[in-house]
């Protein structure tokens, strides 16, 4: 074998390890929060003073990695229901705060809300992750 071979399939093997390629970590994967996790994100919520349309959010994640919520929903007295994306998602890095606001709902016609947040695990049950760690 030629010597330029051999470097090149040395360098080849050590990037592939340094790059994780042969690891055992299992894949990250995007999962919906459980109840018990989303009893963590403290919400706080209250209407704009200068618009009783703007409904605004602060979202405070109490978990041991990132989450990131996709959009809200409204449920009106009247029984209608409201789904609101958010783009971008709300990305909330852990043990941090982040603000959001949804216009078009006023507090005399909302009965509840919600959020739809998600996270990166191994496995349904496992722990939040951050993926760029």
């Amino acid at each position: 074998m030629k010597k330029w071979a051999v470097i090149s399939l040395w360098w080849f093997a050590g990037s592939a390890l340094a790059m994780g390629w042969w690891s055992k970590k299992e894949p990250l994967q995007g999962y919906d929060l459980s109840p018990t996790e989303l009893k963590n994100i403290g919400i706080q919520s209250g209407w704009s003073s200068d618009d009783p349309q703007l409904m605004m959010f602060e979202l405070s994640n109490r978990l041991s990695g990132p989450i990131y919520c996709v959009g809200a929903n409204f449920e009106m007295k009247d029984g209608k229901k409201i789904q609101h994306a958010f783009d971008p998602k709300l990305y909330v890095p852990a043990g941090q705060k982040r603000n959001a606001s949804v216009r078009g709902i006023e507090k005399k016609d909302l009965k509840s809300f919600g959020f739809g947040c998600r996270c990166m695990k191994t496995a349904p049950d496992a722990a939040c992750e951050n993926p760029y760690k």
